[in-house]
Order: C-alpha cells, then sequence, then structure tokens
C-alpha cells in the first residue's frame, strides 16, 4: 500500500519553495534565539549587562540549548531530505521538519519559563 502525499506531484514550485523559506527560516531563527538565550542565561553574552541577574540553572540551559540543537537538526535535514527534485514530494519532510521545530518551541518556552521566574524571583527579594 503506498501511503498518502497530498503534496505528490506539484508543478507549482512557488508553492515548494515558500513552504521550504518558512520552514528554513523558522528553524534557523529557533536556532539563533536558543543560542542567544543560553549564551545570556549562562553569562558568556552581556556579562555587564546581566551581572545582577543569577546564571541560569542546569535545567533552564538545557532547555535552552535542546532549542537551539533542534532548530539545527531541522536545518540539517532539510537539507539532506532536500535533495529531492521537489522538496513537498517527499512524504517525511513536513511532518519531521515541522515537529522538530514544534519540539524545540516547545524546550525554548519552558527555559523561558523558567528563567523569567528566576529573575522576577530575584527582583522581588531585593
Amino acid at each position: 500500500m503506498v501511503p498518502f502525499n497530498g503534496f505528490a506531484g506539484i508543478e507549482d514550485r512557488v508553492l515548494s519553495v515558500l513552504v521550504v523559506v518558512l520552514v528554513f527560516t523558522a528553524a534557523s531563527g529557533l536556532a539563533f534565539l536558543g543560542l542567544i538565550a543560553f549564551g545570556v542565561r549562562a553569562g558568556l553574552m552581556a556579562p555587564k549587562a546581566t551581572s545582577p541577574v543569577p546564571p541560569g540553572s542546569r535545567t533552564e540551559l538545557w532547555l535552552f540549548l535542546g532549542s537551539a540543537f533542534a532548530g539545527l537538526v531541522t536545518d540539517l535535514l532539510m537539507v539532506f531530505l532536500g535533495y529531492a527534485e521537489n522538496d513537498l514530494d517527499n512524504p517525511l519532510f513536513l511532518p519531521i521538519t515541522v515537529g522538530l521545530i514544534a519540539l524545540g518551541g516547545v524546550l525554548f518556552i519552558s527555559g523561558a519559563g523558567l528563567a523569567f521566574r528566576t529573575v522576577r524571583r530575584v527582583s522581588h527579594q531585593t
């Protein structure tokens, strides 16, 4: 039995290009924001501006690093899955890439929640 592929045989390459641009931009942005958040909360970036704030916990840092990793893996998978003539002809393209971006987004939001709680707790104690 052949698996269902709703995008099989699309002649309109514009749709394929737009989907790839959207997914690639989301994955790259997730990786970029995850690495920035990891660097700031670890005290590696902007240490003078963030000196009154305690460094992030291990859990928080792993969540930010995991979100950046999910974005980078998505970019790599898009490169290797995209060797087909049309990216949307591959039935694994959208579920894998969107799933990894969603997982990275959940990790990023969880890390941001922990960071917000830590920073807020310190600001209320002073």
